[in-house]
């Protein structure tokens, strides 16, 4: 990677094309743990948008600086119909939110800035959106960049969206939450929160982050570097032997 300074780095990643794009490739992510882990050579695969990052795109905009881009929808039941594969020929696009999709949206953000602790965090004076850093997060000095959504004087806030708001602590673990904590939380030297928010229900979550979780998600970094040297750098083992190990 070519010599830039941190901060011209970080100004660069504030763009959303230089943070997904090629500049920011140059730079690991906490969207690399589930393939560094679980399956390494996913990370070679062209990852493809879908409606799901269109969702959660257009719902976190929406939710921190009241619009969104992302606000081109369908009108029909399905992406199966005829209507819909003429809309994506029209517009160019590879996936388009549905009109139910976008009023969900909409009407989720709704119930979500109704709820009294979400209004005394997005009505922190000192309070930031998508805030990019980067940092080396161990001694095998590998470059990591993260943006978080919120960040305020007292802690860095993440936005979850969540079919289940239920069962989303024990899911938090399966998706690497963890890991991400301990990724952000290192960053901004702050201790993290997630905001979720139950798309079925409109109930909100504020989940603190435990000593336990940040251990658990540094050792997922740890794995995630010793992997990507493994496989990618060095190249002392091969992609085809990649191995998971475990006791039930």
């Amino acid at each position: 990677m070519e010599e830039i300074k941190k901060s011209d780095i970080i100004l660069r990643l504030n763009d959303d094309k230089e943070y997904y794009g090629e500049f920011g490739k140059q730079f690991l992510s906490y969207s690399f743990i589930s393939d560094l882990i679980g399956n390494p050579s996913g990370l070679l695969a062209e990852k493809e948008e879908t409606n799901y990052f269109l969702y959660g795109k257009a719902f976190h905009e929406l939710m921190m600086f009241g619009e969104t881009q992302h606000n081109n929808f369908v009108d029909c039941s399905t992406r199966s119909t005829k209507i819909y594969k003429e809309a994506l020929l029209e517009q160019k696009a590879d996936v388009l939110l549905l009109k139910k999709e976008y009023d969900e949206i909409n009407e989720l953000v709704e119930k979500g800035k109704a709820n009294k602790d979400v209004k005394q965090i997005l009505n922190k004076k000192e309070i930031q959106f998508e805030v990019p850093n980067v940092s080396v997060l161990t001694t095998n000095n590998l470059q990591w960049k993260c943006k978080a959504d919120i960040v305020t004087d007292e802690f860095i806030y993440d936005i979850k969206t969540t079919a289940n708001i239920k069962s989303w602590k024990k899911s938090s673990f399966v998706y690497n939450y963890d890991a991400q904590a301990y990724i952000y939380s290192f960053m901004f030297q702050k201790d993290m929160r997630f905001i979720v928010f139950d798309k079925n229900t409109g109930v909100v979550g504020l989940f603190d982050v435990s000593d336990e979780a940040y251990d658990r998600g540094r050792e997922k970094v740890e794995q995630a570097e010793e992997n990507y040297l493994e496989y990618f750098v060095d190249k002392t083992k091969q992609l085809k032997d990649h191995t998971i190990y475990g006791t039930i």
